[in-house]
């Protein structure tokens, strides 16, 4: 191991190659990074989507929701799976565990247990698929075009710019809304049904028979082989119209259609941008794409379409997640760019500039180096990544001052410089190396949080530990080797005078002195100060004081039907519009629920925040009518784990489920702290249901399923054919006159016996009104309501709300109906205990290196005691800063036990190194020189922590809600880390060796009384 260290400690040459190389490997991965908000990985989520149209909910349900989620009942990894079937559409959300090792196979699964469903009914149009959600592809732009034109007129011009956007470099995935496919709409006439002795059916299948491409191979026989293809297609509304449905006698299909027109579907959403109808395209990168740079690439392309499609188009922006990703990259990069900058100031202050040039290259070499080994981890450049590389400059730093400040000592004793680089880099490096593993220990439990948060922050520990790494390999190698050519000249190491600390050094003899009384005061203030501090700060994952997204949902009367629905909340969308802090905003209009999502101005550039904006909506909301209910959610920027509180009223009897919803919501509604206390409520929608009559259906030999077939052609429609026109498929749907859809005409449809009689259909059916639900929910695969509401943080948090709903409804019975947790309260207990658990795995493990340093177990006791003291200044940190209990401070809070360790340990391996100088006499004198030499190199790192991150704690660059309370712990927790090393842990060992001593002596007077007596 010397000769190793000798080895490589003396390389002046190799060590400057070796820091130019890492930098310069290191600044081209970062340049060729892709740029984004948070890193990728998978969310463990999902959306299965059946349509089938037309289809009531309750059909939905029974039909396609009910059969797939039995599948999925089976299978295990699954965390949760919720579902809502509407009309025309089952919608089922699937969670996996966050503990599944292989989420492939979970989804490859899924995938099997889709394909196991083979029964759906025949109108469903595409077999149900998993779609897999995963952090970089969700959506980071949303573009709409809108025109005072027809709604022909501007597909035509959509259609053309989403075949742009999909060439556009970096797109992945375009899902559009309101991008309708075109249709060849055949209305038929009743009366002339029953004139001919036709079937809707009938017709339906004879045009479905007419339209046929069928390729017949090759005739080989023939020059060039040509193709035969036997091809009838209908592929014009003139051929529709002239086609014959009957030659005795002859008909053809104008005769029975009142309407033969090439159209589009039917509407079920219209989209909205900025307040515009608008067809809108919600745009998805793909893996390896940059989202600022394929932004821009967007933002070009609509720049040159607006230009070429004139005034009577408009092409608008309704969401840009890049403007968000570069104002979060620029705060964390001008603060960062700051407190290096201070951090330099610092370090030429108070080190000789040729010691401080040295030093100070150790950050780009240890930046530079963790850049470019995040590829090989599958990590991308994320803010989360440039926070964490800002939270490490200050242990960077302390590593090479340690060392160098050793060495230069060493040089200012006498020592030869070669000896002193070598002896310097061995005294130390025992507590350099035990330093940074055990600041690593304290990390790598938080590689393996659970859940999405966990995810999220994976590269928070891994950067910090990539870092460390480099820094270790500066510290003993880099630096020793640099500082060799520096020392070796004869220019004397200047010593600054603004590193005299001999007024310091003053009162810490002082206080070490007076111990049994300075340390008691000492322990009692800071541990009082964070128990107070503890009880006062409320715990809130994650805070939305920096949030600049705002999501409205509504619902509306089902009985209104789109266009109505549209005109009810153009009230809703001049309230956003009159708002100054929005910047822009998309919407999806429907009947009977819609949802918007405003993108607010940079938290930076406003006065309010995005929770008083909301409070001003709720209040002007209550004035709007023709919307049943409008809730606003804040989207505070983490994982995507819903409201606060979000809870599941499942199960039982549906009278006890309503009871239980209403009772609960009524509770929450009660309680101090909670806002926007909402729940489902399913309104009920008009129904008219079709009883069947049986006896009738048995004597004519007619099938239930037919009469249900039929009255759907007549009433929806049904596509029965297809043909391809350039790219698009265009569908032929069959349905009846909007003029004869009322039940009288109803009555007088035709079914086809199976004696091949024609019977009305009002001999089959008697129609009775009724109202059914518009929306049914199920929660792993029962029905359920959900009650939710927002927290006001000052006051309580989601886990303190359902802790006090699990003790209000814990002996209340509602028919077998129950209460469960979902969102943000379960991934706050998964990460509570995640967080409990990797602390306690992290003091263990660094109690084991510690033993091992030390070999005893006095020290090791010692330097644990730290742990305590910063905890208690974290949070009072926290309270002094008027801050909430985060998820990130906590990461702030375990990064700075790790800081504390670290200064902790050099002092006591100090201690240990020089113990044979120390004696019963001189003990006092022992601890107050020793604690007196780490002064210098603790403060300095001290002042250098604190000056690289305070820019980022108190948003000097601008302000972040995530990582600014994680700076704010470790900047000012290293000042309460240096008051700690140099007053609290001398004096506890000084405390302890006296009693060792003076166990040591009596044992010894002891056995000198037993060893006369014996003589």
């Amino acid at each position: 191991m010397n000769f190793f260290l000798d080895l490589l400690s003396h390389r002046k040459f190799a060590s400057k190659i070796l820091t130019i190389l890492i930098i310069s490997i290191g600044a081209l991965t970062a340049y060729n990074l892709p740029l984004a908000e948070k890193p990728r990985f998978d969310l463990g989520k999902g959306d299965i989507v059946t349509v089938y149209p037309g289809a009531s909910a309750k059909d939905i349900e029974s039909n396609i929701t009910s059969k797939i989620e039995k599948e999925l009942l089976s299978i295990s990894g699954l965390k949760e799976f919720t579902s809502t079937s509407e009309t025309g559409v089952s919608n089922i959300s699937v969670v996996l565990d966050s503990n599944v090792s292989d989420p492939n196979a979970v989804y490859q699964d899924i995938r099997d247990a889709l394909a196991r469903v083979t029964d759906l009914p025949a109108g469903v149009t595409e077999a149900p698929s998993l779609s897999i959600k995963k952090s970089y592809s969700l959506d980071f732009m949303v573009v709409g075009i809108s025109g005072d034109v027809g709604y022909k007129a501007l597909r035509d011009k959509a259609k053309d710019l989403e075949l742009a956007l999909r060439r556009v470099e970096g797109i992945g995935e375009v899902y559009t809304v309101d991008l309708r496919a075109p249709e060849f709409l055949i209305q038929l006439e009743p009366i002339s049904l029953r004139r001919y002795g036709l079937t809707l059916d009938q017709v339906a299948a004879l045009i479905a028979e007419r339209n046929t491409l069928i390729s017949g191979g090759r005739l080989e026989t023939l020059k060039n082989n040509p193709e035969l293809m036997t091809s009838a297609e209908l592929d014009s509304i003139e051929e529709l119209r002239e086609m014959f449905i009957s030659f005795s006698p002859n008909i053809q299909l104008k005769d029975v259609a009142g309407l033969i027109e090439d159209g589009f579907e039917k509407g079920e959403v219209y989209g909205s941008i900025n307040g515009n109808k608008s067809i809108l395209f919600d745009l998805r990168t793909n893996e390896s794409a940059d989202v600022i740079s394929t932004s821009n690439a967007v933002k070009a392309l609509i720049a040159n379409q607006q230009k070429l499609l004139g005034d009577k188009y408009t092409i608008a922006i309704g969401s840009d997640l890049s403007e968000d990703i570069q104002e979060k990259a620029r705060i964390v990069q001008d603060n960062g760019l700051v407190g290096l900058g201070l951090v330099l100031i610092t370090l030429a202050l108070f080190l000789d500039r040729r010691i401080a040039f040295w030093v100070a290259v150790s950050i780009p070499v240890c930046i530079f180096g963790t850049l470019a080994l995040l590829p090989p981890f599958g990590q991308i450049l994320d803010v989360f990544t440039m926070s964490a590389l800002i939270l490490i400059v200050g242990i960077i730093v302390d590593d090479a001052v340690v060392v160098s400040d050793k060495i230069v000592a060493l040089v200012e004793e006498g020592y030869p410089v070669d000896k002193a680089v070598t002896q310097g880099v061995k005294s130390v490096f025992p507590a350099v190396l035990a330093s940074i593993l055990s600041t690593m220990i304290a990390f790598i439990p938080l590689l393996f949080l659970p859940g999405n948060s966990g995810k999220l922050v994976y590269v928070i520990p891994l950067t910090v530990i990539i870092a460390l790494c480099f820094s270790f390999i500066d510290a003993l190698f880099f630096i020793p080797a640099h500082l060799k050519g520096i020392l070796s000249k004869k220019s004397q190491v200047k010593k600054k005078p603004f590193l005299d600390l001999s007024a310091l050094n003053r009162l810490i003899e002082f206080v070490i002195r007076n111990s049994k009384v300075a340390l008691p005061c000492i322990t009692v203030v800071i541990l009082t100060l964070g128990a107070i501090s503890y009880k006062s700060l409320s715990f809130l994952f994650f805070p939305t004081d920096g949030a600049y997204l705002i999501e409205i949902s509504a619902e509306s009367n089902p009985e209104l039907d789109l266009d109505d629905v549209w005109k009810e909340t153009q009230q809703l969308e001049a309230l956003i519009k009159s708002t100054e802090e929005v910047n822009y905003w998309y919407g999806e209009v429907s009947s009977p629920n819609s949802y918007w999502v405003i993108s607010l101005t940079p938290p930076n550039s406003r006065t309010r925040t995005a929770e008083q904006i909301v409070e001003e909506w709720e209040e002007k909301a209550t004035q709007i009518t023709g919307l049943a209910q409008i809730e606003f959610d804040i989207d505070g920027g983490g994982p995507p784990v819903g409201r606060p509180v979000d809870l599941r009223v499942v199960g039982g009897t549906d009278e006890g489920r309503e009871k239980l919803a209403n009772d609960l919501t009524a509770y929450i509604e009660s309680l101090e702290g909670t806002s926007r206390v909402r729940r489902d409520l399913n309104a009920p929608a008009p129904q008219i249901q079709a009883e069947l009559q049986h006896h009738w259906l048995k004597y004519y030999g007619i099938s239930a399923n037919k009469v249900g077939d039929i009255i759907k052609f007549a009433i929806d429609g049904q596509r029965v054919t297809r043909i391809f026109n350039g790219e698009e498929e265009v569908y032929f749907r069959v349905a009846l006159e909007e003029d004869d859809k009322s039940l009288k005409e109803l009555d007088n449809i035709l079914v086809r016996a199976s004696n091949n009689k024609l019977v009305p259909l009002s001999e089959l059916v008697r129609w009775k009104n009724a109202d059914a639900e518009a929306q049914i929910k199920h929660f792993n695969g029962e029905r359920v309501i959900r009650v939710s509401s927002g927290v006001d943080s000052t006051v309580t948090d989601p886990v303190a709300v359902f802790a006090a709903v699990q003790e209000a409804f814990a002996n209340k019975e509602y028919g077998g109906a129950s209460i469960i947790a979902t969102g943000q309260i379960l991934e706050t207990q998964e990460a509570q205990q995640g967080f409990m658990i990797a602390i306690s795995v992290a003091f263990i493990g660094i109690a084991l290196l510690l033993i091992l340093l030390f070999d005893r177990m006095r020290e090791t006791l010692i330097v644990l005691t730290v742990i305590p003291f910063g905890i208690a200044g974290a949070l009072f940190i926290l309270f002094l800063h008027n801050q909430v209990l985060s998820f990130f401070s906590i990461i702030g809070m375990i990064a700075l036990i790790g800081i504390m360790v670290n200064n902790s340990l050099v002092l006591i391996w100090h201690f240990k190194e020089h113990e044979a100088e120390c004696n019963d006499t001189n003990l006092l004198e022992f601890v107050i020189r020793g604690t007196q030499s780490r002064v210098r190199p603790i403060t300095l790192t001290t002042i250098t922590t604190v000056a690289g991150l305070i820019p980022l704690a108190y948003g000097l660059g601008g302000y972040d809600n995530y990582m600014s309370p994680m700076a704010l712990v470790v900047g000012w927790g290293c000042v309460i880390s240096m008051i700690v090393t140099l007053t609290v842990i001398p004096s506890i060992y000084l405390w302890t060796h006296r009693k060792g001593n003076q166990s040591t002596s009596e044992t010894n007077d002891n056995v000198e009384e037993k060893t006369l007596a014996l003589d």
